[in-house]
């Protein structure tokens, strides 16, 4: 390889088919000092990005001296979409900080949509106003992107204020908003604002417009309205072309449970693209019919359509949400025999197979696997923990770091999960502190959450307490939840009733929370606060939410609720139930019970 000339550096660049190369032709440049230029470090930079190779992408802009607009914006751009958001908010208070670069309306859409990956609603304000000084207010690429933003963050009233004060409205615009609305949940609003675009304003919808409100018909689960605009778009032949549009309506019958019509409207489309088998097939991941699954990928197969990695991935993480073993492994099977394979089916397959229970498995799958992401080794951190292996969370967290993959906020909360629930209170404490002071992650409540956990655990009651009221985010259920549990085991009746004031204050106690009380309190003997609980519960009209529990068998997931008799052989299941019963008396098990008639 012989690079003379920076002409001769883009040519390579141009015909480079995978990352090794790439690196070949980064250090020929550099040895032979053409790699000076901001235009080839930003081909470079924009390169290893388009291999989504992110992490040495990162390692050749913090080496480069003075990057200018672009390779700003290049960073910015992929850190937005990344797992790290926060890195391109960081990026950006660099580039106006030390290079003292503007950007331009290329930079900011970028800016916000990390804000509102982040939810960093102040840091958004900030920026909206920098915009208005530059003179940026009316681009209408850009300001779609705020109002999204603020939408994202639950501002309603400045979204909506954004949507009024711009006077070129196209329809790119309105669909910003009927979207904005959509997955807020507020679907009487997204319709209505279609409404007005439609009949006052005559501006004619198009295919954006109208997958808005499909997704407005998903969050809400509303089949009468999603069904109505099925019956709009059939009436108009250019929204009727659109493969893209049926399969959300395939998407939104699968999760309203209207499969019938999910494949009635399948069966009509005449030339099914990947979008569309993949909506049928996770449709029926969903609701546990794994026999209609695997004759799906084979019909698939034999249309001469191949399945792609969401398809696969798609249906292992139905797998692992329902504990499918057997078909996830089929599919594993599958793939590998199809070819079918990269850094996210990988991923996709250490989940599965570490919410299935298979722990080694998981982690053969990892250790095979020659290209790994961030989410990769948050997959298997997160199985050791939820398997209590903290040691091998632990070691796994060092090795990534040696490797040079940056952790995410999605990894500490792996990893401070896994020491909550092994009782290692320093190693966490140490994690923690990793991630504020040297990654400069912020915290979020799951992370809050996880801490107190862990000091309540341990026993350390008045320190999780103390965490809780230096809090930067505001405490939810999870956190006062966590709070609460710990008093429970450990009797402190004190900070147990200051976290439920504060649960009831969100109201966000559930049944569950008031028997953790109850429980409390019984402890301590405390019978008339037990009853006054009790009371409060019946009041309120709370019950206990009932357990559920799944098993698969064969290809059939059976799903068990208590007191349920629904399943087809359930008098032989209560039957062995009762045996087992008499079988535990008889050994001397004697049950606790959470509210004693004594309460």
């Amino acid at each position: 390889m012989t690079i003379q000339t920076p002409k001769s550096v883009l040519a390579l660049i141009e015909t480079c088919t995978n990352i090794q190369q790439l690196k070949q032709i980064h250090a020929k440049s550099i040895i032979s000092s053409l790699s000076y230029t901001q235009f080839i470090i930003t081909k470079i930079i924009n390169s290893f990005l388009s291999h989504a190779c992110l992490d040495y992408a990162t390692q050749v802009f913090n080496q480069t001296q003075e990057p200018d607009g672009f390779i700003y914006n290049a960073m910015i751009r992929a850190y937005s979409s990344s797992q790290t958001p926060c890195v391109a908010i960081s990026i950006y208070n660099k580039m106006r900080a030390c290079q003292n670069i503007l950007g331009d309306k290329y930079t900011y859409p970028f800016v916000f949509k990390a804000c509102a990956s982040q939810f960093a609603v102040e840091k958004g304000k900030e920026v909206h106003g920098v915009i208005v000084r530059i003179g940026y207010e009316l681009d209408g690429f850009l300001q779609s992107s705020l109002l999204n933003f603020y939408m994202v963050c639950g501002e309603i009233g400045n979204a909506q204020q954004v949507f009024d004060e711009f006077d070129a409205k196209d329809v790119v615009f309105w669909n910003a908003l009927i979207t904005g609305y959509a997955r807020q949940g507020m679907v009487l609003d997204s319709f209505g604002v279609f409404k007005e675009m439609v009949e006052v304003k005559e501006v004619r919808p198009n295919e954006g417009t109208m997958m808005g409100l499909i997704v407005a018909c998903i969050e809400s689960k509303n089949l009468k309205l999603g069904r109505a605009i099925h019956g709009y778009m059939m009436k108009d032949m250019v929204l009727r072309e659109g493969v893209k549009l049926e399969a959300a309506l395939i998407n939104l019958y699968v999760k309203c449970g209207y499969l019938d019509g999910a494949r009635k409207l399948f069966d009509e489309i005449p030339e099914k693209n990947t979008v569309v088998w993949n909506s049928l097939i996770c449709g029926y991941c969903q609701i546990g019919s794994l026999n209609e699954v695997i004759e799906l990928l084979r019909e698939m197969h034999l249309s001469n359509l191949k399945p792609d990695r969401f398809t696969v991935s798609g249906v292992l993480s139905a797998c692992a949400q329902m504990g499918a073993f057997n078909l996830g492994n089929w599919v594993h099977r599958f793939a590998e025999k199809k070819g079918i394979w990269d850094v996210f089916i990988g991923t996709a397959l250490i989940d599965m197979y570490a919410k299935c229970g298979f722990i080694g498995a998981a982690r053969k799958v990892f250790d095979q696997m020659n290209e790994r992401n961030v989410a990769t080794w948050n997959a298997i951190l997160s199985g050791y923990a939820s398997h209590g292996q903290a040691e091998s969370a632990i070691e796994l967290f060092s090795e990534m770091r040696e490797s040079g993959a940056r952790p995410d906020s999605i990894t500490f909360l792996a990893v401070l999960h896994a020491c909550a629930h092994s009782g290692l209170v320093e190693n966490g404490k140490q994690y923690f502190d990793l991630m504020l002071q040297y990654y400069k992650i912020p915290p979020r409540v799951e992370h809050y959450g996880c801490m107190v956990d862990l000091l309540g655990r341990a026993g350390l009651l008045q320190e999780a307490r103390e965490l809780i009221k230096m809090m930067v985010v505001e405490p939810n259920v999870v956190v006062w939840g966590a709070l609460l549990s710990a008093c429970s085991i450990h009797g402190n009746i004190e900070i147990g009733e200051w976290a439920a004031h504060h649960m009831i204050k969100l109201n966000a106690m559930d049944g569950g929370s008031y028997v953790i009380l109850a429980n409390l309190y019984a402890s301590a003997q405390r019978f008339n606060r037990v009853k006054a609980v009790r009371e409060m519960m019946v009041e309120k009209g709370i019950c206990k939410s009932h357990g559920c529990s799944m098993i698969e068998i064969g290809d059939v997931v059976h799903e068990f609720v208590v007191a349920d008799k629904m399943h087809p052989r359930s008098e032989e299941i209560y039957s062995v139930l009762d045996e087992l019963s008499k079988k535990l008396k008889m050994a001397g098990y004697v049950p606790l019970l959470a509210l004693d008639e004594e309460g």
